[in-house]
């Protein structure tokens, strides 16, 4: 009885945030789980470089799930009833800031890549955001570092700011970005103005809004409660935001090619549906003046009209 009464009656104050973190944690992890295995099933001869990013992500996330369960293990099993557990940051240090650093830096920097190739003259923007991306990389790493060595988050203020608000921003400045691509494409016939850009942007524009609102949520709490550990919670799972953002963001072809089956490598099906506009227009305009060229039994071949297009790396495309 003397241990039960020990236990102050407001010790949910520190127990629901890091029990709660680590469960959503988990089953964000199922759900990156199922987008692993749908992205390796589907597309199985993306490049190189694409599939190390993908598996690594994975691989990192892995790794950060088995140390929130050690977490777990260290503070509510072997440690049960025991304050001074409660009170050592154990390996969270590495799990929540550092970990999450490297998750959020490589899905950043894609999105980055992603701004780039849709808009060549956009490079400065993508710059802002890849440096806002570098800043909160450090400020991440910088603070679980410090906390790891000290055992307690109560002394890395200034890298918890650096981290959860250039994080905030670099996403608002992502989504912000991908809209105004989206106006600059407004007016302009085809299908990839009018198809598949505004639901690329969508997707972007949703996920990113979701990873800056859970670090704002998460910065707000920091702010509001300095005595608290509310903000434990949302910040344990922005790495799996991130990461679930990645692999959906590159299992989200799968709707393309589903809707322009089919696709394979010199399918011209695929590219008459995708610019039949032009196609049709390009027809009219030099079939129109010349109707013996029609009635001597020649005719005009789609393989002249459309441009070279190599399809064998359609699912390569950073869309």
């Amino acid at each position: 009885m003397s241990e039960s009464s020990s236990i102050p009656p407001d010790i949910v104050r520190v127990t629901a945030p890091i029990l709660f973190g680590p469960m959503i944690n988990w089953a964000l992890y199922g759900i990156l789980c199922v987008q692993t295995y749908v992205y390796s099933y589907n597309f199985p001869d993306d490049r190189r470089y694409l599939k190390a990013l993908a598996y690594f992500v994975f691989l990192v996330e892995t790794v950060q799930t088995a140390l929130t369960g050690a977490d777990v293990y260290y503070w509510f099993m072997a440690g049960f009833g025991d304050l001074n557990r409660l009170k050592n940051s154990n390996f969270s240090p590495i799990d929540s800031p550092t970990v999450e650093a490297i998750i959020s830096f490589i899905v950043q920097g894609f999105f980055c890549y992603r701004i780039w190739t849709l808009n060549k003259r956009a490079w400065w923007l993508a710059l802002i955001i890849a440096i806002l991306s570098v800043i909160q990389a450090i400020g991440a790493a910088w603070g679980g570092i410090k906390a790891m060595t000290l055992g307690t988050y109560a002394v890395v203020k200034t890298a918890q700011y650096l981290w959860l608000i250039a994080s905030a921003l670099a996403d608002v400045l992502i989504a912000v970005t991908m809209m105004w691509l989206l106006r600059r494409t407004r007016g302009i016939e085809g299908r990839y103005s009018t198809y598949v850009l505004p639901r690329v942007v969508r997707l972007t524009v949703e996920t990113n809004i979701l990873t800056a609102s859970v670090a704002v949520i998460s910065f707000v709490l920091y702010v509001a409660f300095p005595n608290e550990i509310y903000y434990t919670c949302p910040t344990g799972v922005i790495g799996k935001l991130y990461s679930n953002t990645l692999f959906v963001t590159l299992n989200n072809r799968i709707y393309f090619r589903d809707h322009s089956s089919p696709v394979h490598s010199g399918d011209d099906a695929y590219l008459e549906r995708a610019l039949r506009p032009a196609v049709v227009a390009r027809l009219s305009a030099q079939t129109r003046p010349s109707r013996s060229s029609t009635t001597s039994g020649s005719s005009i071949g789609l393989h002249e009209i459309l441009p070279k297009v190599d399809t064998a790396k359609r699912d390569d495309h950073p869309l």
